[in-house]
């Protein structure tokens, strides 16, 4: 009887925690109710979100003999592939309200209705949350519109409203260094970055020279870290801004002569990883007189450059990682700050349960036939159970799927000095891969 009364209590638990904290998460689809042959209209999205934060994704069903285009994500990643459009958010907007629009193109000559169906994905307390974005239906008709034979500013649009919209979304990126001697051996490296139509994750490495220590000085809101002669910075949403700076401190502990600096900015365009190169900076050591080179932002044509850049940056995005494996991805109370974050503090455990109270070790350890050692975590008002200590993400996942012969909902959890952090940024900050 005490059993099961104890479960009925975890049950009723979850069940308003899921009532209170996820009913509010709504969808609205504006979108007209027809459009002629190889003609366009505009869709809007409305999102409700409440109070969630973190990791989000949208995806519809588009059907066959139309394309979409974007018009505003809300800092979204934009994709449209195979007849599915993809937006997803490494961060959703602070906004408990916001809106998207893309414009909805017909490129066949077939009527008929159509229907658009979609859903909204996000993390709410360790579990993935959909909401199915409303059904949506729209007509093709070869009817001509009256608007259209009775306004005639129909067919004296400006050139260039007539240009495909992929040409004002085209991304561009450009990037100079400057290196300033500031006394004693130390040095400030400034990075100029202009954009274009680039959002959401980006990641700059620079590699300074052996003999060199490096410090933060303007990361312009993104994680700065430092290994292996290695300076990172990393956005979960690069700055809006079209032209932002980025500067950190260098300082000689050993190095003497002429040194180089290089670079990369890796941002996301699409599903797809683009890596744009920063032009090699000289400067001298120990009184030498400073030489640079010429830093304006041009395509590298040293091979050697190319291998040594390609050999040092890994790819920094799986497809479509986001969401469709957001199953260890946790809900962050905190923003990302500016705070360092060294590889070797985030680790990975395994958490096998979660409840609001009532609930012991040895009882849960006897229930599930678990022989491992379980530690107990308060964590957002829950008493979570969590076992094992892993550098490496893939002897989580290999501990987790081991598990799983047992406790079904297992899944692996990350910490970064000792904060729990979403199991995608622990893979950002230490350039390991998501393994299924």
């Amino acid at each position: 009887m005490i059993k099961q009364l104890f479960l009925i209590v975890n049950f009723v638990s979850i069940f308003f925690y899921q009532l209170f904290f996820t009913s509010d998460v709504t969808v609205k689809q504006n979108m007209p109710a027809s459009i002629q042959p190889n003609g366009e209209v505009e869709v809007e999205l409305v999102i409700t979100k409440a109070d969630i934060a973190g990791f989000a994704k949208i995806q519809q069903e588009i059907p066959e003999g139309f394309v979409v285009e974007p018009i505003e994500t809300a800092g979204a990643t934009f994709s449209f592939k195979e007849q599915k459009l993809k937006l997803i958010w490494m961060a959703l907007p602070q906004n408990s309200e916001f809106s998207i629009r893309y414009k909805l193109k017909n490129v066949s000559h077939s009527s008929g209705k159509y229907t658009i169906t979609g859903k909204f994905s996000y993390i709410a307390d360790n579990e993935r949350m959909n909401v199915d974005i409303p059904t949506s239906n729209i007509t093709v008709s070869t009817e001509e519109l009256v608007a259209e034979e009775t306004e005639p500013s129909s067919n004296t649009e400006d050139e260039e409203s007539r240009l495909p919209a992929s040409n004002n979304t085209e991304t561009s990126l450009s990037a100079s260094r400057n290196i300033d001697n500031v006394g004693d051996n130390k040095f400030k490296v400034t990075l100029n970055i202009n954009k274009e139509n680039v959002e959401g994750f980006a990641k700059l490495s620079e590699f300074i020279p052996v003999g060199f220590i490096a410090s933060n000085n303007n990361s312009a809101g993104g994680v700065f870290s430092v290994e292996n002669n290695e300076v990172k910075v990393l956005w979960l949403s690069v700055p809006t801004e079209n032209s932002f700076e980025v500067s950190y401190f260098i300082e000689s502990t050993s190095a003497s002569g002429m040194q180089e600096i290089t670079g990369v900015l890796s941002y996301l365009k699409g599903e797809e990883t683009q890596k744009h190169q920063i032009v090699a900076t000289n400067f001298s050591v120990a009184g030498e007189s400073l030489a640079s080179n010429d830093t304006e932002d041009k395509e590298v044509e040293e091979t050697s450059l190319q291998n040594k850049v390609d050999n040092k940056v890994e790819e920094d995005i799986e497809d479509d990682l986001v969401v469709d494996n957001t199953e260890e991805k946790t809900k962050r109370t905190t923003p990302v700050t500016n705070t360092p974050a060294p590889e070797k503090n985030v680790i990975y455990k395994v958490q096998v349960g979660a409840f609001r109270e009532g609930i012991t070790i040895e009882r849960y350890q006897k229930k599930f036939k678990l022989n491992d050692q379980i530690n107990l975590e308060n964590h957002q008002g829950w008493t979570k159970l969590i076992t094992g200590s892993f550098s490496e993400y893939k002897s989580a996942r290999d501990k987790r799927n081991n598990l799983r012969s047992k406790v079904k909902t297992a899944f692996v959890t990350a910490y970064n000095q000792g904060e729990r952090i979403t199991v995608q940024e622990a893979l950002m900050i230490t350039n390991q891969k998501w393994v299924q």
